[in-house]
């Protein structure tokens, strides 16, 4: 993969790495690179959808900056 990060969502350094969001992700478009590593989202495989930030419980994954391409509002 090319670990291109989102240009929907970024993940705060205050991401507990509980992995929710990589279980909840059915595109697998969320990356835990390794023990004390953070974790990534392939921009490739992201559609933007919204739901690892629903599920994130201490609210790590956020919006990236705006223009034309961001995701439709929920």
């Amino acid at each position: 993969m090319g670990n291109k990060v989102s240009q929907f969502y970024r993940i705060e350094k205050n991401c507990i790495r509980c992995g929710f969001c990589l279980d909840i992700c059915s595109w697998d478009a969320l990356d835990s690179p390794g023990k004390g590593r953070a974790f990534t989202i392939e921009e490739e495989l992201c559609p933007g959808c919204g739901i690892c930030v629903d599920c994130c419980p201490v609210g790590a994954i956020c919006r990236s900056g705006g223009g034309d391409d961001d995701p439709p509002e929920r």
